[in-house]
């Protein structure tokens, strides 16, 4: 039993591995240590850089894995790389075939072979959901290694780079990588201001929050990139969001108190004036604002996912309103009640 513990301490451990080719020992990036759950610190999601080590079953299988990753992590890349693809074919463990795929991508960057290094991240990325961490940053770096001539990243568009000069570092250092990362998502984060425009549009709250929605997981992914990304564009459409779901707070209000002041004289025990419709409108009313409650809260959500690293004052004024609507929408939905009626006493 003791043998099959540390084979597995050695499995899930942190994997950093030793330089290949051009990679400067003394600057490394960020290990690759298991994910931690985000948590909010004082209003700010801090995300983990790199995803957390897959879970494997088979003790045989995983102590292979153990060795493949130790030959990468002496910097021996030809012989991971040997390993890694010998092993592929016969691995059965779904977990062990996931690590050992990372170890070939990252032999392959380590290496600096910039032709087979974006095809094995981009199968790396298949064993993903896609809405996932770790399908997001193996894509991203699929993406920054394929605009890489001679292992320095030109992002699409950008003039054509000079190879480095011998021992300039390129993205065989993990430091690199980080800071082609930070780029890339900084480029994706910037994008989002030019659909400022489509999301806020939405002629109710649940609309425009339903818009909202796939950005702020949009936002939250970009951070799983790097937490310094720069943060200008999601906020900028959280803060066109929460100026959208005020403008429209008011006039959404203003029509649930007119109809709140039409129905109450009804909404009361025993009413005789009280109709079959009434009861039907009043429980569409009952629907529509537990809709807007949660829409507030999911807005809310977003607000987190898109705030990034650091101080963000408009955050704070961003939340309180949205806090004083939700708060409106709830007291609403408690004063729109069907009452008893006669036929009730009887049952």
């Amino acid at each position: 039993m003791n043998r099959k513990l540390a084979v597995l301490a050695i499995i899930v451990a942190v994997f950093t591995g030793m330089p290949c080719a051009g990679e400067t020992p003394a600057k490394k990036g960020p290990a690759a240590a298991p994910a931690a759950p985000a948590a909010p610190t004082g209003g700010v999601i801090i995300r983990p850089s790199a995803p957390a080590a897959p879970v494997i079953a088979n003790i045989e299988e995983g102590q292979k894995v153990a060795e493949i990753q130790a030959v990468l992590a002496a910097g021996e890349c030809d012989k991971a790389i040997e390993a890694a693809n010998t092993f592929m074919k016969t691995a059965r463990d779904e977990g062990a075939r996931t690590e050992t795929l990372r170890v070939l991508a990252e032999a392959y960057r380590k290496k600096g072979d910039w032709r087979q290094a974006p095809p094995a991240y981009q199968r790396l990325r298949e064993r993903f959901d896609k809405n996932s961490d770790e399908y997001a940053r193996y894509d991203a770096i699929a993406e920054i290694l394929r605009y890489a001539p001679a292992g320095v990243y030109q992002p699409v568009g950008a003039a054509p780079v000079k190879p480095p000069a011998g021992g300039a570092q390129t993205l065989t250092d993990d430091a690199v990588l980080a800071e082609a990362l930070t780029r890339l998502a900084g480029s994706r984060g910037s994008r989002m201001k030019s659909r400022i425009a489509t999301v806020t549009r939405g002629s109710t709250p649940q609309l425009v929050v339903a818009a909202f929605a796939p950005l702020a997981e949009e936002a939250r992914q970009i951070y799983s990139l790097s937490a310094d990304a720069p943060t200008d564009g999601p906020r900028e459409v959280a803060a066109a969001v929460g100026n959208r779901l005020q403008a429209l707070s008011a006039p959404v209000i203003a029509s649930l108190k007119s109809k709140l002041d039409r129905l109450q004289p009804k909404m009361v025990p025993y009413s005789a004036t009280i109709t079959n419709l009434d009861k039907t409108e009043i429980r569409t009313i009952q629907a529509a604002c537990k809709e807007l409650v949660e829409a507030e809260r999911k807005f809310q959500e977003g607000l987190l996912l898109t705030g990034g690293k650091g101080d963000w004052p408009d955050q704070e004024t961003l939340r309180k309103e949205s806090a004083e609507r939700l708060a409106n929408y709830e007291q609403l939905s408690k004063q729109f009640i069907i009452p008893p009626s006669y036929g009730s006493l009887f049952r």
